[in-house]
């Protein structure tokens, strides 16, 4: 089994971002919480908010959105084409997708690409609000291990992130993908 983050990895970009600008394109009237969200951005960078905070307080324009199904499953027949070639040249059935982006964004995508292996944050679609924990470092590591067993390994792991070394941990092989540069790393077991 290999696995994978989604955003920036298989991926070109970050979807969740994109899904940001895609609503923005269709329900403009969302920018009026761009003030606020801006705030949001300063006080996580100054520390103040943590991401879980920042992102599920940022993502509170999808209470204001309506008909967001419709716009997740539109969103994914424009965009699935920004899924990465290698990738797809070398998908297996049992691969598993490891990614902070939402669980309920994620899933049409994987559905497309026939990928039945989703580990992500439970965001939900209505609020923005994030039940459990951020599907983010360590926490990828946990639930990974909540679905498979905690004896579970990975063939290999692709990711474009260090934060994402706690799941290259669980990997025979670990690979740092950059744009579409794909390099094997080195990384030390604990």
């Amino acid at each position: 089994m290999n696995g994978y983050d989604f955003d920036k990895t298989i991926y070109a970009g970050n979807c969740f971002a994109d899904f940001y600008f895609y609503c923005l394109l269709r329900r403009p009237y969302i920018l009026l919480l761009l003030p606020y969200q801006l705030v949001l951005s300063v006080l996580y960078l100054l520390r103040i908010l943590n991401r879980k905070q920042f992102k599920q307080s940022f993502h509170c324009y999808l209470w204001f959105v309506f008909g967001k199904p419709q716009l997740v499953e539109k969103f994914w027949q424009t965009r699935i084409n920004k899924i990465k070639p290698w990738y797809l040249a070398q998908k297996q059935a049992d691969d598993v997708i490891v990614s902070a982006s939402p669980e309920f964004f994620l899933r049409p995508a994987c559905d497309k690409l026939a990928i039945k292996n989703l580990i992500a944050t439970d965001m939900d679609l209505r609020t923005g609000v994030i039940r459990g924990e951020n599907c983010y470092q360590e926490s990828k590591v946990k639930m990974f291990q909540q679905k498979f067993g905690t004896a579970a390994r990975l063939d290999s792991f692709y990711s474009d992130s260090k934060s994402d070394f706690p799941m290259m941990l669980l990997a025979d092989k670990k690979y740092f993908v950059k744009g579409d540069m794909i390099q094997e790393l080195s990384v030390p077991e604990k």
